[in-house]
């Protein structure tokens, strides 16, 4: 996950959430305006980008609705065909 927020709120927001993965913290936009999400207005755009092992973009979804994300990001990784993770991994 990359946000353009500090470090600091980034480290917040992963804590409250219980994040089990790391969050970049973007605050000079570069990682956004590589990956196209940067807005006109300077914000990043919430998309899904599914990356395999390769580093292969095998999906972009651009209509991320954040009440819905983690269901709809199970739900894609099972239809790509990425494996699940298993306790070992986590």
């Amino acid at each position: 996950m990359a946000s353009t927020d500090t470090i600091e709120d980034n480290t917040e927001f992963a804590s409250m959430h219980e994040a089990s993965f790391p969050i970049l913290a973007d605050t000079d936009k570069s990682v956004s305006a590589a990956f196209g999400v940067l807005s006109p207005r300077g914000y990043a755009n919430r998309w899904t980008f599914y990356i395999d092992k390769a580093g292969i973009i095998r999906a972009i979804d651009r209509q991320v609705n954040p009440m819905t994300a983690g269901e709809q990001l199970v739900r894609t990784m099972g239809l790509l065909g990425f494996p699940e993770a298993s306790p070992a991994d986590e």
